[in-house]
Order: C-alpha cells, then sequence, then structure tokens
C-alpha cells in the first residue's frame, strides 16, 4: 500500500518525504542538543541563592562552575559581574544580556527550519493535489464522449495522496516545535528570573552598605561633638568664690595713712 502512496504521489511525494526525513532530523538533533547541554537543570538554583543571600557570592561562584546548562552559567556571569566591582551596573546588565542571548540562540538553532518543514508540507500536498486534479481532468477532457466516472474517482484518489502526506509531515513537526519551543520559553524564564533575584540583592546589599556608612559616619561625627565639649571643658578655668571684704582691704592697702 505504502508503494502505491509513493508511486501515486509522483515526485510531489519524493519531496514531502525528504521534508519529513528533515523535520525528524531535527527533533533527533534538539533532544540530543537539551541532553547533552543539561538545559534543564534547575536542581542547584535554591542551594545557590541561600549563598548570595548570605553575601557568600564566591563561593556560590565555585558551586555553579560544576553545574551545566545555560542557567548554571549566566547566573555565574552574573556573580562574576558583581564581584568585579570596577564594572558599573550599565556594564554588568549588557554582559549578563550577551551571555543570555548567545544561550539562547544556542537553544534556538534549527527551530526556523523546523517551522519551515511544518508550513511547507502542507502546501507540498496541496500543490501535488492541484497537480493530481489537472492530470485528472487532462484525461477527461482527452477521453472525449467516452467518459467513465472510474477515471474521474482514480484520478482524485491520486491527488489526495500528496494532501494526506503533506498533512502527516506538517502535524507531528508542528506539534514538536510547540513542544521544543516551550521548552526554550522555560529557561529563558528561569534565566532571567535569577538574574533579576541576584541583581536585586545586590542592589539591597549596597543600599544596606551605604546606611551602614551613614550610621557610622554619624556615630563619628556624635563621638568627635562630644570629645570637643570634654576638652573645652578640661580647658576652662573654673571661677572661685567671692571673696571677703577683709581680703579685699588686705589686697588694696591704703598707703597714705601712717
Amino acid at each position: 500500500m505504502l508503494d502505491v502512496i509513493f508511486v501515486k504521489g509522483g515526485w510531489v511525494m519524493v519531496l514531502i518525504i525528504l521534508l519529513s526525513i528533515y523535520a525528524l532530523g531535527i527533533v533527533l538533533f534538539k533532544t540530543y542538543q537539551f541532553i547533552t547541554a543539561d538545559a534543564l537543570n534547575t536542581r542547584f538554583i535554591d542551594h545557590v541563592m541561600m549563598y548570595v543571600k548570605r553575601g557568600e557570592l564566591t563561593d556560590a561562584s565555585n558551586l555553579l562552575a560544576r553545574e551545566r546548562g545555560p542557567v548554571a552559567r549566566i547566573m555565574r556571569v552574573a556573580i562574576d559581574c558583581i564581584l568585579n566591582r570596577d564594572m558599573t551596573m550599565k556594564s554588568r546588565e549588557s554582559e549578563i544580556s550577551r551571555v543570555g542571548s548567545a544561550e539562547l540562540r544556542y537553544l534556538e538553532s534549527h527551530m526556523r527550519g523546523l517551522e519551515m518543514a511544518a508550513t511547507v508540507a502542507p502546501l507540498m500536498g496541496l500543490m501535488g493535489t492541484v497537480i493530481g486534479m489537472i492530470k485528472a481532468f487532462a484525461k477527461l477532457s482527452e477521453a472525449g464522449s467516452r467518459i467513465d466516472p472510474s477515471m474521474l474517482a482514480g484520478g482524485i484518489w491520486e491527488a489526495l495522496v500528496t494532501t494526506a502526506g503533506g498533512l502527516l509531515v506538517a502535524i507531528p513537526a508542528l506539534a514538536a516545535y510547540y513542544v521544543i519551543d516551550s521548552l526554550i520559553e522555560r529557561v529563558r524564564a528561569t534565566m532571567r528570573d535569577v538574574t533579576i533575584q541576584i541583581l536585586a540583592l545586590e542592589d539591597m546589599f549596597i543600599r544596606n552598605e551605604r546606611e551602614q556608612e551613614k550610621r557610622e559616619a554619624i556615630e563619628r561625627e556624635e563621638q568627635a561633638r562630644k570629645l570637643v565639649e570634654e576638652q573645652e571643658k578640661s580647658l576652662s578655668i573654673p571661677r572661685g568664690a567671692p571673696q571677703s571684704s577683709s581680703t579685699l582691704r588686705l589686697l588694696s592697702p591704703n598707703y597714705t595713712k601712717f
């Protein structure tokens, strides 16, 4: 039955078969890619974030160095950017965006080809059906008055073979495309979430450091003020008690009296 279908489908069916092989190859490659890249590995996130929340960024970076996958790489890049105090916030965001885009481009490779197969396959089947219908009606026109209904039915049957073949390729290819795209979107959302968390924690640490510096500056000013007041008190001359009148007379003798 299959050999009859392939023969009746003609050269359009050959193209559909080649397109199905191409789509199947992409699906197998993407499966291998996700497995070897460990793209869906997220089991380490909570453990690493525990170190980040405590401010132990070096330990978190060393832990991420032993993990694979785009999520682990983007987290390590974010932490390394934070450890580099010479980088501005804009430079950090640019570097994280660059690495994240490269990781996603790797996961999105050949997705256009799979989408193309899912889109082109039914169109090729439709083209084969149209060509088959043209051939069937051409035979009817050649038959003249000797028209046999079975001749038309056979031509239509042959024409619809390519439509069925195109749909058989397009439906699984489109389903595989949406499944893989959903996995990539899941990885993208996870990468965005962890980087936002890390940068937000860094902002919180910076605010806390600034507030601590302000409090220490106020305390230093208060201590300096108290020290100055104590020095002023120690250097001031205390006033004595009022002197008696006799003492005043002795201090101011009257030399006119003999």
